[in-house]
């Protein structure tokens, strides 16, 4: 069973925003898929957002054991992303967003797993595997960024 020594109430806190994070996330990959004008782009990005779902049914197993469910997928509100405003198109644009999008991940994790003592193995294990995963999302867009600087490829 996942527990926190002290604090419970603030670490639920902490799971709901990750889950609401990786809600973005999906919605996010999913409204950047189709405009990606490269099909590696595309490959990569639906291996992303099943990540994304992945981290979703972990964190919110978590949440369970604690007590405290988070909102279900039909009832959960529809989270503005980044890759969602303003109309954003083209692949360097798209990438761009959806890095930041990435490193404000990270960063949650980060804080999460820094400010809670006393989580359980599992719960910190699952947290520093969300985590890693993220990093590499980030990493990868990163790399698709610097090997296309100056390209403002558009979608015919």
């Amino acid at each position: 069973m996942a527990s926190v020594i002290g604090g419970e109430a603030a670490f639920i806190g902490s799971l709901t925003e990750l889950i609401e994070l990786n809600w973005s996330a999906v919605d996010a990959f999913a409204a950047a898929l189709p405009r990606m004008s490269r099909p590696g782009d595309r490959s990569r990005l639906l291996s992303f957002l099943t990540d994304h779902e992945r981290h979703i049914d972990e964190l919110a197993a978590i949440a369970h054991e604690l007590g405290s469910p988070p909102l279900d997928t039909p009832t959960r509100p529809k989270l503005k992303s980044k890759a969602l405003t303003n109309g954003i198109v083209g692949d360097r644009a798209i990438l761009e967003a959806m890095r930041c999008h990435e490193e404000e991940a990270c960063a949650a994790y980060e804080r999460t797993l820094l400010s809670r003592e006393g989580l359980s193995d599992r719960a910190r294990d699952a947290l520093r595997q969300a985590l890693a995963v993220e990093r590499r999302h980030r990493d990868w867009f990163v790399e698709q960024l610097d090997a296309r600087q100056g390209l403002m490829l558009l979608p015919l």
